[in-house]
């Protein structure tokens, strides 16, 4: 089964009551059919320890012990994490590095309620601007290294993103160091790291701001236009930020200084899951929320293209068809092409050739697949523009 793109809703409504709410209750006034759709919706998006932890008492047996070995399992695995984690924060800190810890491990630990209830796989580290080169040294020194193709000719770390550098590894746990946050395109980092804070119960970390920290959900959710958001992880994501004290009108003001989408309009896209009550305090737009709902169930009804149907089709809402596939095709640089590819680093030019033959074969035929769904890809393009438009009254 391929990923499911569409809002799920029962889920969002059950994550919902998990989080706002009564969990049992709900569950309690599905009937058969609407509990089925729940858990498959739940197994689909990698949920299903939420059922453990909060219908526990109403399970029938079978399902309760279904789900508690996949919940105990995460949290055997969280535990463990969790002091290789401690360690390695004690060795940047002991180092006297600036860093932040983003994203998955740092809300797991940090901010939900159960760590088994969030699943992640790498961990994401935000290093201060001028802290990079020092980081990466010190990675070395700790044990830490990328995979020989995520590095350059002289075997030197690249930037493997446009926000982050190439994922290292250490024993059976894998991190990426980042120099920025993702898509907070012309925003200077050091004016971005004014947005963090300490940490005292910590281990030498600094924390993303409440503020900043939703920010960045709302805009790592921007990748792959809106595609590489995974809906009820963003959501409870966004609920746990939430918990802490947050200053809306700070975080309004935020975006519009850096003309990006205000995060306040999204969230509000998606009433299954936050209450009225929540809702209000996010004083939305209700044009770009009803844009926001649009373009997720847009997403669901167009199922998954292929990422040349995305950018061709953002490039074509831009109105540079021509300039964006030029700025892309002189972006594929040797280096680029020898890490698609899995090739040496040095020599290989006939395998370097046909990779660049395959590479431009395939993409052709992708863009011949385009043509065909042109309309309906440039209309959710068109949707992600308007959102991602500069806000009136931005600097």
């Amino acid at each position: 089964m391929g990923y499911d793109y569409g809002i799920p809703t029962h889920l969002l409504q059950f994550l919902g009551a998990c989080a706002y709410g009564d969990a049992k209750a709900y569950y309690a006034g599905l009937n058969e059919s609407e509990r089925a759709e729940l858990e498959g919706q739940g197994k689909r998006f990698g949920m299903s320890a939420w059922f453990y932890r909060y219908l526990l008492d109403v399970l029938p047996d079978a399902k309760r012990t279904e789900y508690q070995k996949l919940y105990q399992g995460r949290q055997v695995k969280a535990l463990l994490g969790a002091q290789e984690l401690k360690r390695l924060y004690c060795v940047l800190a002991a180092h006297g590095l600036r860093f932040v810890p983003i994203k998955g491990a740092d809300l797991a630990y940090r901010l939900y309620p159960d760590t088994a209830l969030r699943v992640f796989g790498d961990w994401d580290i935000w290093f201060h601007p001028d802290d990079c080169e020092r980081a990466l040294a010190i990675l070395a020194e700790d044990g830490w290294f990328p995979p020989e193709h995520y590095t350059d000719s002289h075997n030197a770390v690249i930037k493997s993103a446009n926000h982050h550098f190439s994922p290292h590894i250490r024993g059976g746990y894998a991190l990426e160091p980042h120099f920025t946050l993702a898509n907070y395109a012309g925003v200077d980092p050091h004016e971005m790291w004014e947005h963090t804070m300490e940490y005292p119960a910590g281990d030498g970390q600094r924390v993303l701001t409440p503020e900043m920290n939703l920010l960045m959900l709302a805009r790592h959710a921007s990748s792959q236009s809106y595609y590489h958001a995974q809906i009820p992880k963003l959501l409870t994501d966004a609920a746990m930020v939430m918990k802490e004290k947050l200053d809306y009108t700070r975080l309004h003001e935020m975006a519009s200084h850096w003309r990006l989408p205000y995060p306040g309009d999204l969230f509000a896209a998606f009433p299954e899951f936050f209450p009225e009550e929540i809702i209000r305090k996010f004083k939305a737009d209700s044009a770009k929320t009803a844009e926001f709902r649009a373009i997720f169930e847009m997403r669901g009804r167009l199922g998954e293209p292929e990422n040349e149907a995305l950018l061709l089709s953002r490039f074509e809402a831009q109105g540079q068809v021509a300039g964006g596939v030029r700025k892309h095709i002189l972006s594929l640089s040797l280096d680029k092409m020898r890490l698609v590819y899995h090739l040496p680093k040095h020599g290989a030019y006939w395998r370097v050739l046909w990779a660049y033959l395959c590479y431009f074969w395939t993409r052709s035929w992708r863009a011949i697949g385009w043509m065909r769904n042109r309309q309906k890809f440039l209309k959710y393009a068109r949707a992600v523009e308007s959102v991602e438009s500069k806000p009136l009254g931005s600097c």
